[in-house]
């Protein structure tokens, strides 16, 4: 996986809720950044000061500036140097500027974009010129509630494991499937620029406590993914969409994923806090499962200190993951479909 690469996307940071009065720091890709909020909106600068490199984020915000927690630098919104405590007179210059790093509120989440080389960006016609939309999140006739979590592990496993179904009979016996109670199911692969999606049709339910709990039917599920790091399952049934989960997340290091599970139902007759009441410890136990088994994964990979994986077809999602995540993409229509045993 190219770092580099995802540098041309807008990454997700954090809720808008995490962001209150005082500066937030956080990682991505390694880089340390730190936001924070003043009357002209939300900022983001390399969470550096420029004059002896300690982190803007132990400083505080007054008079709709960041001050340096050593010396009291104080920046604005723009990265400038707006004051040098001590000098009699002072202008603004280049070496006394922080870095700025690109960021935006959207849906509810506030996401960044570190610097990368614009030109190639450009040469490519990659679509990263806004964040990854989440419809959901603003539509009425859905409930939506997000949960935060993070695995130690890298991106392409996290979102191969979130999005593999083969796994769920062993890594989630009898909770979602059972390996005693398979269906012959059509898996539908179409990718298309930078997202990739596998639909699944023949499977009337699942074979775990979940499915026949809370769906009363099955028609098709989805599994998606979107660069730069977004995962998604999907659940339908003839009346629509019966449970979604989204997962951004934020790749906060090659080996590290802070990532947002953004549960989504249908609005209904039943009370949205009573629906969420009564899943969420099973989609909990579900997601410490996952969480468990990837970075059991991290530690015999860095045990035996690389990967050595060898795939079948029924290994669907990965390459797509592989080839999109390293920065190649489909720039004509993909598809092709598969049977397996779910």
């Amino acid at each position: 996986m190219s770092d580099n690469y995802l540098t041309k996307y807008w990454l997700v940071a954090c809720r808008s809720q995490e962001l209150g009065k005082k500066p937030l720091s956080l990682s991505l890709l390694d880089t340390p950044i730190v936001l924070f909020r003043t009357k002209r909106g939300i900022h983001a600068l390399l969470d550096r000061c420029p004059h002896r490199n300690v982190p803007l984020s132990k400083g505080k915000i007054r008079n709709d500036v960041l001050i340096c927690p050593y010396h009291g630098w104080e920046f604005d919104g723009q990265g400038e140097c707006v004051r040098v405590p001590g000098l009699c007179s002072y202008s603004p210059s280049e070496h006394t500027r922080a870095t700025v790093i690109a960021v935006k509120e959207q849906d509810g989440f506030i996401w960044a974009k570190l610097p990368s080389d614009s030109s190639e960006e450009e040469k490519e016609g990659k679509r990263t010129d806004q964040p990854f939309a989440l419809p959901f999140m603003r539509d009425v006739q859905y409930y939506s509630f997000v949960w935060k979590t993070s695995v130690a592990g890298n991106l392409n496993n996290t979102v191969e494991n979130f999005l593999d179904a083969t796994h769920t009979h062993y890594v989630h016996a009898g909770l979602i499937r059972t390996d005693k109670h398979r269906q012959t199911v059509t898996a539908k692969l179409a990718a298309s620029c930078d997202f990739v999606e596998i639909e699944y049709s023949g499977e009337s339910k699942q074979a775990g406590f979940i499915s026949k709990v809370f769906e009363p039917e099955r028609q098709t599920s989805y599994g998606r993914f979107f660069m730069p790091g977004i995962a998604q399952i999907e659940y339908r049934s003839s009346k629509g969409l019966t449970l979604m989960i989204t997962a951004i997340i934020r790749p906060t290091s090659e080996s590290f994923q802070d990532i947002y599970a953004v549960v989504t139902m249908k609005r209904g007759l039943i009370p949205n806090a009573l629906k969420k009441m009564v899943l969420s410890p099973f989609l909990k136990k579900a997601l410490k499962q996952d969480i468990e088994i990837v970075e059991l994964q991290q530690a015999w990979l860095e045990r035996f200190g690389a990967s050595d994986f060898h795939s079948t077809q029924a290994d669907l999602i990965r390459p797509f993951v592989e080839q999109l995540t390293s920065g190649k993409y489909y720039d004509k229509p993909f598809e092709r479909s598969f049977q397996l045993l779910l």
